[in-house]
Formats: C-alpha cells, structure tokens, sequence
C-alpha cells in the first residue's frame, strides 16, 4: 500500500474509532437522561380546568377515526374539542364529525380556514383555534395521535405551577405496517434518546407537535402566531418563544403513540430527509453535531478501514460495538424507558436504522426541496417556508 493510501487509511480508521466513543457517549447520556425521566412523578395532583383541545386536520390519514376517539374518551371533567381543516368538506373534517356523533355529550365544533394566508397552513389553521376556544387552558395536539384516558389528567398537573408556560411529551412511532417499521422504530428510538439527552442537559425550551399544552394569555404574551407562520416546524417555535419569554418548557412523564403510515419505505425515508434539512436550516450547529451520534456508519468504517491497514481484529470489534451499541439502545430506551414493545421484538434491526438515520442526516445537506402535506416547498435558512406549488 502507498504511503498515501495507508495514511488515508489510518485517518479513516481513527475518525472509526473516534465515532464509536462518542455514539457511546450520546448513548449513556440518553440513557441517563431517560432514567431520570422515568424516576420523574409528574402526573400527580389534581389540577383540572377546563381545557380546549384544538386539532388542525388535512386529510384522513390511517388511523385516524381511532385517534380522534381516544381524545372524546378522556377521563376529564371539562373540554372541548375544536377541529379545523381548509374546507368542511375535508376527509378530516367528515371524519371527525363521525367521531363526534358518538359521543354528543362532548362539545365539539368544525372550522373552515379557507386557502391560509401564510405559508405553512397547519400554523394558520392554529392561530384560528386559538381565537375560537372557549377556554384559557387550550391544548395542540396532531391529527395522528393516539392517547390513553388519564392524559390529560397527566399532562395537566406541571401546568399548575405558573412558572410554567408550556407542557410537551414524548412519543412513540406506531407503524400502520411494515413498510413504516423503521421509521417507527426510528421516531421511538433515536428521536426520544435526543428529546432525552436535551432534557438531561439543560431543561427543554422546544415543544413537541404531539402534545403542545399552553394558555391562550401566553399566547398573546409571544406575539401570537404569525411570526411563526412561514416556518415548518410550528411546534419547536412555539417552545422557543415562550421559553425565551422565561416559563419554563416541562417534559410529561406521558408518552402518547404516534400513528405512521407513508405508504411505503422510501416515502418514509423522504419524510425522514424532509424533517433533517428543516433541522439543519433551523439549527444548523446542533444538526451538525448530531452526526457524531450515529454508531453504524463508524462502526462500519472502522472494519473496513482496519482491514485495509492490516488491524482487522481491531476493526472488527469496532463493528461489533457499534451494533451492539444500537441493540442496547432499542432495548434500553425504545423498550424500557418508552414502554415500546416494538422495540423489544425488532431491537436487532435497530442498526439497519441507525445507518437510515444517517443517510437522511447526510442527505440534509442536499438541496432545501421538501414534500410537506402534499405540497412541494423551499426551506430557507432559519427554516423559513417558501411554498413552490403542488408535488
């Protein structure tokens, strides 16, 4: 071997090596950051006023009719629920006034935004919700969520203390089948252990679009909506604002289900690609970093390049800790800290995902193109939407 390619070798062996001990780092800071979180008794107490739910809809995706249930089944004394899509006619809309007649004793009502005025629709259709609840407490919550009936109980109770502005929760990714398998797997594994690791490190100060638990008074204290309304990801924003005004952002020891279905593997990887370049524009230093927590592609470089420099028991062993490493995480954090039994039966394909994650981490930092709702857009720096038309 030349002297070039040896030290092209070695360098790629000792960057192998390098990303092995930081994965191993992220993940025994998640862990940690998960155990804590689990030793965490939130949802004690009895606070419970009344509270608007407010629900923007597009479509009737899988699940749907199930998820908007689990919400008029709510073991609470007072709420509402309010739903709001670009036209009554909506699948959505139809759907949850199905739902609705089920259940009459549930207030209920169903808003027409019309064509939005700004360039993301779901925020518009928000700023909407929020002028027509009846209640100060109002709850965010997406279409494709499914929850259990002391949720609200649960979510309810760190709302009490008025230091806090905004309450979220994490998830866990619920395939409709097994073309939605990784990234199921993916949403309850990597992106909690992220959730996790921030929470360990510094208290929150994001939101997250399954649960976004607020009032209607913080609300008008940021500005309302409309700054927000040319930016995708509404509820990192909102987090953001109100944190920035000095609430505190509580993670709830809830955990809701995240209902997935994009048809087929690729769409789910694009959706993945989608939300990595709007992270990258959002923020650009922590999305950089976030490749450093990724074990297989390091794993992977490190036996390859340890066989093309003569160290191939070393670079196998880098391999095996690399996939060892993402097992224990599927065990550990999908399973035993999110309660995911998916995480338990599939943790060996759990590397497999790993090595998707980071494709899509990689391939965020081609082109600023996305997909969202239908709906080809530009992301442009700070994450600001640029609407190009229909896919």
């Amino acid at each position: 071997m030349s002297p070039i390619l040896l030290l092209i070798g070695r360098v790629a062996f000792a960057l192998g090596f390098f990303g092995i001990v930081t994965s191993g780092v992220s993940f025994l800071l998640a862990l940690i950051g998960g155990l804590r979180f689990r030793s965490r008794r939130n949802d004690q107490g009895s606070y419970a006023p009344p509270v608007s739910i407010l629900k923007p809809l597009h479509g009737k995706e899988w699940g749907l009719e199930q998820n908007l249930e689990s919400f008029f089944t709510l073991n609470h004394p007072e709420f509402e629920l309010i739903f709001c899509a670009r036209s009554l006619s909506d699948p959505g809309i139809i759907c949850a006034q199905e739902v609705a007649r089920r259940f009459p004793s549930i207030p209920a009502r169903f808003l027409a935004s019309g064509e939005p005025l700004w360039q993301n629709p779901k925020t518009f259709s928000m700023s909407l919700l929020v002028e027509a609840a009846q209640h100060e407490t109002i709850l965010f919550s997406d279409s494709d969520v499914r929850v259990s009936p002391t949720y609200l109980h649960d979510i309810l109770q760190p709302l009490a203390d008025p230091t806090v502005g905004l309450v979220t929760c994490v998830f866990r990714g619920k395939p409709a089948a097994t073309t939605s398998l990784p990234t199921a797997l993916t949403q309850t594994v990597e992106f909690s252990s992220g959730v996790l690791t921030a929470n360990l490190i510094e208290d929150i100060k994001f939101g997250l679009g399954p649960t976004l638990l607020t009032r209607k008074a913080l609300i008008d204290q940021i500005g309302g909506l409309k700054d927000m309304g040319d930016l995708l990801a509404d509820d990192f924003w909102l987090g953001n604002r109100i944190a920035e005004k000095g609430y505190k952002v509580v993670l709830s020891t809830a955990i809701v289900d995240h209902c997935i279905n994009y048809g087929s593997y690729m769409a789910g990887l694009r959706h993945q690609i989608s939300w990595a370049k709007n992270t990258r524009c959002s923020r650009p230093a922590g999305h950089l970093g976030t490749g450093l927590t990724y074990a297989m592609p390091f794993g992977l470089l490190g036996f390859f390049s340890g066989l093309a420099i003569g160290r191939p028991t070393i670079g196998f062993w880098l391999l095996v800790a690399a996939i060892a490493n993402r097992c224990l995480q599927a065990l550990l954090i999908g399973f035993a800290i999110m309660r995911d039994r998916l995480s338990l039966t599939f943790f060996w394909l759990y590397p497999l995902c790993d090595l998707l994650g980071f494709y899509s981490w990689a391939a965020s930092y081609f082109g600023r193109e996305i997909i969202y709702r239908g709906e080809r857009y530009r992301i442009n720096p700070g994450g600001v939407l640029v609407r190009l038309g229909p896919r």
